[in-house]
């Protein structure tokens, strides 16, 4: 399964919490990409996991890095097999 996750930094912790997610998040497994971004979402994550728990478990891990105020994820579902027929 494919993720993205976005994530908020408190405003004066900014270069603290760029630090640690440039340190702590690329590391992770499933990891395949850590993007600074400008507008609504200061962080974007793009990851890939087994199952939901496990692609949840990295959003809470960023949600953990201190500086961090708030995460988002998205669940990305591939089209093909969503509408592939079963039957």
């Amino acid at each position: 399964m494919q993720f993205i996750t976005f994530a908020n930094i408190e405003p004066k912790r900014e270069k603290e919490a760029y630090l640690a997610v440039a340190h702590k998040i690329p590391s992770i497994k499933g990891v395949k990409g850590v993007y600074l971004t400008f507008g609504k979402k200061d962080v974007v994550v793009l990851h890939e996991a087994p199952d939901l728990s496990q692609g949840v478990h990295m959003a809470v891990k960023l949600r953990n890095i201190p500086g961090i105020m708030s995460t988002e994820t998205i669940v990305c579902l591939d089209i093909e097999e969503v509408f592939s027929s079963k039957e």
